[in-house]
């Protein structure tokens, strides 16, 4: 609890300055660095409208028979249009595990000593496969990789499914492949029945089973409400298939103070194999912050 607490201490003390224009000198330096990256890259300086978007955020997770978890969480997605708009950069932080539980440290300072990130760069093509070449930190294990995506429209729904396969030089191979099928109920909810399977040759050859059903509902613009129900299940080489957990929760995701300050929070009920399915009960708040151009 007193990481939590210093988290909303360190948001509070930033409120105490200008927030806007060292936000505006961070956003300016993010917009220099990538132009001159993307005009490196290609060879041409012509004037052209950049996007890109990066987001970091700390989860803090507090269940009851558990120990409080965190996890530093950062996303980036930097276009290099000057590539002919195929090449991008990308920056996240490596998931062990599909499921809720994928931290990595006990607190908030072993979650970042521990983390692991992913960065490199994918080129994009014209039949919908993606190339990846990168490293993942922490442990320098460089990988290359292929996904692929489609989505496939009836009259008010579609099917929404692909791959991705990475090949690490130390974990070695690392497969996920879904599909969501969703529905329109109305201007602003979306039902979405969504399943996944993930692979990782490493260890013991780990298999990751994970369904959900879910309805996102569009309050506002920013205001986004997310009830689920989850399933997850797994195996490996020392046991056979088993069911891990179920889940039922609600997500809600807003903006605070600035748009580009949000926050999530994620009540939840689990019934837990570890527990012999006896339910616990969970909530994950996030804060964080988004850099956007578009």
């Amino acid at each position: 609890m007193r990481y939590f607490i210093s988290s909303l201490l360190v948001v509070t003390h930033l409120c105490a300055f200008d927030i806007d224009t060292t936000y505006k000198s961070i956003l300016e330096f993010l917009r220099s660095s990538i132009n001159s990256l993307d005009i490196f890259l290609s060879e041409s300086n012509v004037s052209i409208k950049q996007r890109f978007d990066i987001s970091t955020w700390v989860d803090t997770a507090l269940e009851t028979k558990r120990d409080t978890e965190f996890k530093f969480n950062i996303r980036a997605h930097l276009e290099l249009p000057r590539t002919r708009k195929r090449l991008h950069l990308f920056l996240q932080d490596f998931k062990t595990k599909n499921s809720i539980d994928y931290q990595n440290g006990r607190n908030l300072k072993d979650s970042i000593n521990n983390n692991s990130y992913l960065f490199g760069l994918q080129y994009l093509t014209k039949t919908g496969f993606h190339y990846k070449l990168g490293i993942k930190f922490n442990t320098f294990d460089p990988f290359a990789g292929a996904a692929w995506e489609y989505t496939h429209h009836f009259t008010s729904s579609w099917l929404y499914y692909g791959f991705n396969a990475k090949y690490y030089a130390k974990r070695h191979l690392d497969t996920l492949a879904f599909m969501n099928y969703q529905t329109k109920l109305s201007d602003r909810d979306i039902l979405s029945f969504e399943n996944s399977y993930r692979y990782e040759e490493d260890l013991h050859h780990l298999h990751q089973y994970l369904h959900a059903l879910k309805i996102y509902h569009s309050a506002t613009k920013d205001e986004i409400i997310v009830p689920h129900f989850e399933i997850y299940c797994d195996s490996d080489d020392t046991r056979s298939y088993k069911l891990n957990y179920y889940y039922a929760g609600v997500d809600y995701e807003n903006t605070f103070y600035r748009k580009w300050l949000f926050y999530k929070l994620s009540p939840a009920v689990l019934w837990r194999m570890e527990n012999d399915f006896d339910p616990s009960y969970r909530v994950m708040v996030s804060v964080g912050i988004r850099f956007e151009q578009h």
